[in-house]
Parts: C-alpha cells; structure tokens; sequence
C-alpha cells in the first residue's frame, strides 16, 4: 500500500524543537525497557524549576539536590492528590502543530488523577507572540505551573520572565541556558546521540533476516540531517556512529543536510524521498541499503522512494519518532520501514505534572527535584533533566511498548 504523503510544509523553527529535546550526551540513558519503572537506571527524569531559584550551577543546590528525596514528584511516590489543592497549570507552546496537540490530550487525560486543570496556549511558530502570551500568562496571577515548549534560543528572551515571575516552571523537550552557558531549567527529553544509534542498532544487528551474509562493502547508509538545529544534529550523528561501529564502510555514509535543500523539504515527506532517490541513483555500487532519520518524516519519504525505485528488498529504514510508523503499519503498509524509535507522550506528561505538584505543594524545590538526574549536560547540573522512557519498535511489538508505558504513566 502507497504510503501517504504529507500535504503541509511545517515552521522550521517550532517543528526542530518540538521533536527535539537538546543535545549534550553527558549521562544519558540506553533506550528505556518498556517495562522498566519510573526512577530506575534506564528511565531518568526532568526537574521542574520554580522561577524564584534559577541560579544554575551553584554549590549549594548541587548540595541541596544531592540530600534530596528520588521519588519526590515520581510515579513511586505516595501521594494522595485529589486532597491537594487543584493547581491551574498552563502549556504554553511554540504552535499547534500535531505533536502539541497530541501532548496537550495527555494532559487533559491526566488531569483527574493528579487534580490539576490544564489551559493551552500555542504560540503561531513567532517567537515574539510567544514572549508576549508567557507575559501576559505571568501578569495575570492566576496560573500555578507553566509548562514551557519553545527552543533553546529563546532562553535570553523567555527566562528572563520565568524567573521573575515566582511560578514554577518545567520545560518540555528543550532546555533553557543562563548567560554562563549552564542549563537554566528542569527539562523532560529524550537523549538525542543515543535515540539516533539506537534507531539504527536494530537494522545492524538484524539485517542478516532480510538480506543474508552480505558483504559490509555493498552496504550503504543513507541519512538526512537538518543542520540548523542541534539536537537533530546529535540524532544524525548517532545514527553514523552506530554505522560504523557495526563495521560497516564510513564512506559508505551519504548525508544530506535538508535546510541546505530549501523549504520544500524541511521536515516534510519530500525532505526524505528526494535524497534517498538522488543518492541511490548516484551510487550504484551500493547493493543494500539502510536508512535512519532524526524524524520520522524523512524516514516516511525515504520509505515511499523505496516503493517507486522497487527497492523494498534491499532498503531496511529506521527513525526517531513514531507516529507516522504506526499510521503506515495500521493501514497495511508493508515495505522497508521496519521500526522506529516510540515514545509515549505519557512517558513526557506524567513526569511534567507530577514534577510542578511536587513544587506547587513545596515538597521540593527546583534545585532539589529529582536529585539523581542532576547529570545530564556534567557531572553536577543545578537543575535535573528526566530522560523519558523509549524503546525501538516493529510492527509486530509496538503495541505491546506503548501499552507497558501507559500502564505506568498514564491515566
């Protein structure tokens, strides 16, 4: 069956740092068991910070997070929150693409459990609508927790007013930076490098089903980066990485940066099949192909070029993101996309709101929050970051993953 093709070219800025979490590896977890618990060695988590206590990097949070208790604002916490107070939360985002939808229906889903109301508040992709909505979110006075999604670039313009405005914050996907460089939010990500090689590990250590004992020199690897931003970047170089350390040719790896090729292929389906054809028409020494992306839109374009170039047979396709994946398995798709990297949204929304009640009942603070995950971008970060669970998937396990995520962090 025809893959389905994207219709709508999305913002570069918003779409990079929605899919995204940001880059330093420092810490960073292997892909999650879909049944591993919330706190334990392969699930990290993300601290919340209250605007109040932004002061990254100091000795005495490092101190303070260090004495504090794991399982504060966790799943494995006792906590009775239909007595709490019911906190008014706002997600507040770059835009209303899918992705932000699909995270706000989450929330709304959550909102029972943990007693809390949730307001939405997509931002148009323009960063300076997003600055004017968060001041006016702040000067209202009647929000309890912001649950912030823009990109890393807006920190000089968006902390600023997270940190004057004494309400606790966590950020989603992307973290903020002070002006000393040191990461200035709690954040919930997925760990870039490491998504990108697992993405690919699965196709290295299973090819051999598909295509027998190939010689590694005929084998190629077609990848698409987007080189304005930088945790795709690190995706991309995971991917290569994996390639190479499975023992395959580094000069067998074929990279096309998608900005470079112009609007039409950022982030849409076009920005997958137009490398993935161009590169095997110029290379056809190479007998066997694989192919893994930083998003699953690309993987998407590289898979309907399989179909049209009659390549199935000798294309094995991966990414980062699932979705699209499921979408095509669901309506009888059966090509080379074999499997992708799955996230459960669960798996970023519960750890967001158990963090902000956490703050917002004052039993923790944003330096102590989650102390175990103060290790991401160095040895001591001020403030933690929660590697929410993953798992690479085919079509015949991905239920089985996201059912066990839900099971933990859902409604």
């Amino acid at each position: 069956m025809k893959l389905k093709k994207l219709t709508a070219v999305l913002l570069v800025s918003s779409m990079a740092l929605s899919l995204t979490a940001c880059g330093g590896e420092k810490g960073s977890a292997t892909a999650a068991s879909a049944s591993s618990s919330a706190g334990s060695g392969t699930t990290s988590s993300a601290s919340s910070s209250s605007a109040s206590s932004a002061k990254s990097g100091s000795a005495a949070s490092n101190s303070a997070a260090g004495e504090a208790d794991a399982t504060v604002g966790t799943v494995d916490e006792d906590v009775d929150y239909a007595a709490g107070e019911t906190y008014k939360f706002v997600y507040i985002c770059s835009d209303d693409q899918t992705l932000m939808q699909q995270m706000l229906e989450a929330y709304k889903a959550l909102e029972k459990k943990y007693n809390f109301t949730i307001e939405y508040v997509p931002c148009e992709g323009v960063d300076e609508v997003f600055v004017t909505n968060l001041q006016t979110l702040v000067d209202r006075g009647d929000v309890d927790g912001l649950i912030v999604e823009s990109n890393t670039s807006m920190s000089d313009a968006l902390l600023p007013i997270l940190q004057e405005s004494g309400i606790p914050w966590i950020n989603q996907f992307t973290e903020f930076y002070d002006e000393d460089g040191n990461v200035a939010t709690p954040t919930v990500i997925i760990p870039q490098w490491q998504s990108g090689y697992d993405s690919l590990e699965w196709i290295c250590q299973n090819y051999k089903d598909y295509w027998g004992d190939v010689d590694p020199s005929e084998v190629g690897l077609i990848n698409v980066d987007f080189s304005t931003s930088q945790p795709l970047a690190d995706r991309t170089k995971g991917i290569n990485d994996c390639f190479i350390e499975y023992g395959f040719p580094e000069e067998n790896i074929f990279v096309t940066d998608s900005f470079a090729l112009g609007e039409q292929y950022w982030m849409t389906l076009d920005g997958g099949y137009q490398p993935t054809a161009t590169t095997v028409a110029a290379h056809p020494e190479i007998k066997y192909w694989m192919m893994s992306s930083c998003l699953e839109y690309y993987a998407q374009g590289a898979a309907r070029a399989a179909e049209d170039l009659g390549i199935n047979d000798s294309m094995l396709i991966s990414d980062v993101g699932s979705p699209l994946f499921i979408e095509e398995t669901e309506s009888g798709y059966e090509g080379a996309w074999k499997c992708c990297i799955a996230i459960n949204n669960y798996a970023y929304a519960t750890p967001i709101i158990l963090g902000l009640r956490a703050l917002c009942d004052g039993r923790a603070t944003a330096e102590t929050l989650w102390p175990d995950k103060h290790d991401y971008f160095s040895d001591h970060d001020a403030y933690g970051t929660w590697r929410a669970d993953y798992s690479i998937v085919t079509k015949d396990t991905y239920k089985d993953y996201l059912e066990e995520i839900e099971a933990i962090y859902g409604p």
